[in-house]
């Protein structure tokens, strides 16, 4: 063994490239080390997701980006050693390996083709699983990140182009090499590149430009606009800007203030209609000054809102304030400029150039509308649902004169790893349906300010349909209908890799049971073309597909809903209607909260039990029924709840009693 130690406490990393492009299928990772902690161990799988938390990442596994495109990683403690994957809704581990790492151990990890083989100390241990996906990247992220951070010693670590021979392993494990040896294609560069330089560096690249770009780091790199490799460490970007405010001991006499609640979507979607319409209604009742944005002039449930409600258009308002000109010429005078420069300095390419201008044009176009709207309204503060979308308008509300405060409500399933991403940067309150989703939130480094409170749109809606009838008088009406209506539910493109899965588990388990109708409702985001291949095979036809349908009109007719981790699928069970959650280990475990199947003939059995057995059907409903406070806390009285915490925020005791 030779070479210096390179020293990782938990917190540092290097930072090469995220993938390594170069290095496909086939390559080889060499190195010794001395772990001085544990790190999860995690079963075997080629599908899933495994390896986001408990991780010690010697090696951190890029992001594919594309659903067949996969980077890998390799996590050390002293129990042992696991080999990842990491690609969309994809983190499985595919080799791992138990044993006791006292002193120091020489590793290679043998890539062939997309197959890995581990040796310890120059002798094969063991083959891993080979990988489901088209590529797989070597990755160039040494020490950890986001899902753990690896604590121990490293010495002479190397990558190779190529699948290194048991007989090369252990001939030059001991050796140091002159770097130009042929196929050797990462070996001083560590030395070089230490991540406590390189944050410094970033931090004093960050610090020329204007506030825009600094405070929307995190959004360009979600948004996948700059490389993990081109990031600063998030965690200590979100602690920096994290703001904790005591909305309780702020009062709001100030002439400034003209009105009380503006009510803006940020990201507009017709079903979060019900997320604002019912507080509006019920604070505009209390006598608070309401004014609601809408984006859709015909959307039917304008008919929800109150007259005492001021309905304003986005439309006429983006033409009244010649919002399109105005931010134009924002983005030519007071961004592009720095925009080019930071583009340069950060090494972006064509592609991600023209993504950053996107980016800020869409930005100044929110920041000039909302600095607009909020000095014609001055409101004390502005109800949504979410600005990640639209981070111009979170700019615009936190430069007013006099604070104006944010609230969003939480609109659907909180991601459950251990990043700081979420739905609600610049949030002063968060509003959550439950309390099993603030226990998610919490354990995120920003973490904002939350109260749970319950789900104003299933309230609604459980008003409108009328589904408040107890959910004991459901099997008489299961068990005499013919034929029985199965709602599937999609999240996401139908085509993606995950529910290309669950939908051969679903026409599988579906193919023995007679009399059945099913309906397929198609995500917001998808369209009838992602179907065109089930269509073709005679999976579906064209007539069972809803595309745009009201989806808890669907649930009112349907017996039984089927889906994966829609949010659809938690508002179902809270409708008192069964649901059946498909689950393959290829989302997060976390999510799975109701009765779920793994095998199809566990679908059909399920499925003809709860059309058939009574008593079946209502342990099923009994057992779902217990999940539900600690997903949506008490349903009933959910809209009342926010409008008075909102009424006695900003109005003392509230103007009503």
């Amino acid at each position: 063994m030779t070479g210096e130690s390179i020293i990782f406490t938990g917190k540092e990393r290097i930072n090469i490239a995220s993938l390594l492009k170069d290095l496909t299928n086939t390559f080889t990772y060499e190195f010794w080390i001395k772990p001085s902690a544990e790190h999860q161990i995690d079963r075997e799988a080629v599908v899933g997701i495994s390896g986001t938390c408990g991780q010690r990442y010697v090696v951190f596994p890029g992001h594919g980006k594309q659903e067949n495109e996969a980077g890998i990683g390799i996590s050390i403690g002293n129990n042992g050693i696991s080999v990842y994957e990491h690609t969309v809704n994809h983190l499985p581990a595919t080799l791992v390996h138990l044993f006791l790492i006292k002193n120091w151990t020489h590793i290679a990890l043998v890539y062939k083709n997309k197959t890995p083989f581990l040796y310890i100390n120059g002798e094969f241990v063991k083959k891993g699983l080979a990988t489901t996906k088209e590529t797989l990247y070597a990755s160039g992220v040494f020490g950890g990140s986001k899902y753990g951070y690896f604590i121990g010693e490293l010495r002479e670590p190397r990558v190779w182009s190529y699948a290194r021979t048991p007989a090369e392993i252990k001939e030059e494990m001991n050796k140091s090499l002159t770097g130009s040896e042929a196929g050797l294609y990462i070996y001083n560069e560590l030395k070089n590149n230490r991540i406590d330089g390189t944050r410094k560096n970033m931090e004093t690249i960050l610090n020329k430009y204007p506030v825009f770009i600094k405070e929307n780091i995190d959004l360009l790199y979600r948004w996948g606009i700059i490389n993990e490799s081109q990031s600063l460490n998030l965690k200590d970007h979100y602690k920096m800007n994290l703001s904790r405010n005591t909305l309780e001991t702020y009062t709001f006499q100030n002439e400034w203030y003209l009105t009380d609640v503006l009510f803006m979507f940020g990201c507009y979607r017709k079903d979060y209609e019900y997320l604002l319409f019912p507080v509006a209604n019920r604070l505009a009742e209390k006598g608070v000054s309401v004014h609601v944005i809408i984006h859709d002039k015909s959307s039917p449930n304008l008919n929800m809102l109150s007259k005492k409600v001021n309905i304003l258009f986005y439309d006429n308002l983006l033409r009244e304030y010649n919002t399109h000109k105005k931010a134009n010429k924002f983005f030519n005078s007071n961004m592009l400029r720095y925009l080019d420069e930071f583009s340069n300095e950060m090494g972006l390419n064509a592609s991600q150039k023209k993504r950053l201008q996107v980016f800020y044009r869409i930005y100044a176009i929110d920041k000039v509308f909302t600095t607009n709207l909020l000095a014609k309204l001055r409101p004390k503060c502005v109800y949504s649902i979410h600005f990640i979308l639209n981070p111009g308008c979170i700019n615009a509300i936190k430069a007013t004169r006099y604070p104006v405060k944010c609230f969003l409500i939480q609109h659907g399933l909180i991601n459950p790893d251990s990043s700081g991403n979420h739905d609600f940067r610049g949030a002063d309150l968060v509003f959550l349906w439950g309390e099993y989703f603030n226990s998610i939130l919490k354990e995120k480094v920003n973490a904002p300010n939350t109260k749970v409170i319950g789900n104003p749109k299933i309230e609604q809606i459980r008003f409108d349909i009328k589904e408040n009838s107890d959910f004991l008088s459901m099997p008489k009406t299961m068990k005499e209908k013919e034929p029985l209506i199965i709602l599937y539910i999609f999240t996401g493109s139908p085509k993606q890799g995950y529910n290309t899965k669950n939908l051969a588990l679903f026409f599988k388990g579906i193919s023995p049971i007679n009399n059945i109708e099913v309906i397929y409702k198609l995500h917001p985001t998808s369209s009838l073309d992602d179907c065109q291949n089930y269509i073709r095979q005679g999976h579906m036809e064209q007539s069972q597909i809803i595309k745009d349908g009201n989806t808890y009109g669907l649930m009112k007719q349907a017996d039984i809903i089927v889906g994966d981790f829609s949010t659809s699928i938690f508002e179902a069970a809270a409708l008192n209607k069964p649901v059946i959650q498909i689950f393959q280990d290829n989302y997060s475990e976390k999510f799975i909260k109701f009765t779920h199947v793994k095998f199809p003939e566990e679908l059909t059995k399920i499925i003809n039990q709860l059309r058939g057995d009574q008593k079946y059907f209502y342990d099923f409903m009994v057992n779902q029924q217990k999940t539900l406070f600690d997903l949506f806390n008490t349903i009933d009285g959910s809209t009342e709840r926010i409008a008075s915490y909102i009424d006695k925020l900003i109005n003392g005791e509230g103007k009503s009693k």
